[in-house]
């Protein structure tokens, strides 16, 4: 058995995703290892680039965009990995990262119960842009909305962010990120993978939410950085920023009506408040507005 599979999502992502398996290739030297690519319906050449440039690449063509979790999923029935490692199409690695967290993980696997594992993500300078986090719940999120109104009508200027030991040699957060996430075959066959209901945002925090009833936990291992460019694929897409908003706030409220469906009665009635003052928001057009809350309103009921 290899010992890790290597899942790349990709959607008109062409230029992007080359350079991403470049650098996996590159860089990899001390595992064994696959690349298997998910392509989602691209019209930029994806495929036939990476085929021409990586005859030995797994290539699965999806004929409608599958979202995040759905590629992801179908490539996990065809990995070969002991461990399967979700890396995002605008990630570059600069170092053997895959294979420093392999050895990580097997090295501390029992002794701190790793059920999922990544590393410190940074931008083009090097500069920190994420890792993981916390659990959302209803109560912060019902926070979150409420700071957010303030901030548009300009009587906040910023809130806490809350800080993570970068200089320990790990540390443990709720969830990790999709874009750099290391998990073991046999468990996201055991929680049956990613949850389909979303299509993209949230669906590895939902998992590692199913992860933590198992008593494994996540951590963060910072002896290593991958590059992430964030939303680079995004940013291919014109009418991007509303979709992404859209994308986003229903993603969360999936999340929190199927994890702390308690208190989401309650998280709704602010988060319609939240919907009312958003369509004054002048970022956005009036019609973008009126997509954003009816799209939302939808994950309401």
């Amino acid at each position: 058995m290899l010992e890790v599979s290597i899942i790349i999502v990709n959607y008109n992502t062409k230029d992007l995703v080359i350079d991403c398996i470049r650098s996996v290739i590159n860089n990899t030297k001390a595992i064994s290892y696959e690349i298997i690519l998910v392509d989602n319906a691209s019209t930029d050449g994806s495929v036939e680039n990476v085929k021409e440039i990586f005859p030995s690449i797994n290539i699965i063509s999806s004929s409608v965009n599958l979202g995040f979790g759905r590629a992801n999923n179908l490539a996990s029935q065809n990995a070969k990995g002991e461990f399967l490692f979700f890396l995002n199409s605008d990630t570059v690695l600069v170092e053997d990262s895959i294979s420093k967290l392999y050895y990580f993980f097997i090295s501390n696997e029992n002794e701190i119960k790793i059920g999922a594992l990544g590393c410190i993500l940074v931008d083009k300078t090097f500069q920190v842009n994420g890792f993981g986090g916390k659990f959302p719940t209803c109560k912060e999120e019902m926070k979150g909305l409420f700071r957010t109104m303030l901030l548009n009508m300009k009587l906040i200027t910023s809130h806490r962010k809350q800080t993570y030991p970068l200089n320990k040699e790990f540390f443990e957060v709720d969830y990790v990120i999709g874009a750099d996430l290391m998990m073991r075959s046999s468990l996201f066959k055991k929680l049956n993978g990613f949850d389909p209901s979303f299509f993209m945002y949230y669906e590895e925090t939902d998992l590692q939410k199913r992860m933590s009833l198992l008593n494994l936990k996540a951590f963060i291992y910072t002896k290593t950085r991958i590059i992430h460019l964030e939303d680079g694929s995004g940013k291919l897409i014109k009418t991007y920023s509303n979709r992404k908003r859209i994308i986003i706030h229903t993603s969360r409220n999936i999340y929190l009506k199927k994890n702390d469906s308690r208190n989401y009665n309650i998280y709704v009635y602010w988060d319609k408040l939240y919907l009312f003052f958003s369509k004054f928001n002048k970022k956005y057009s009036f019609s973008e507005n009126k997509q954003y809350s009816l799209e939302v309103k939808k994950t309401h009921t």
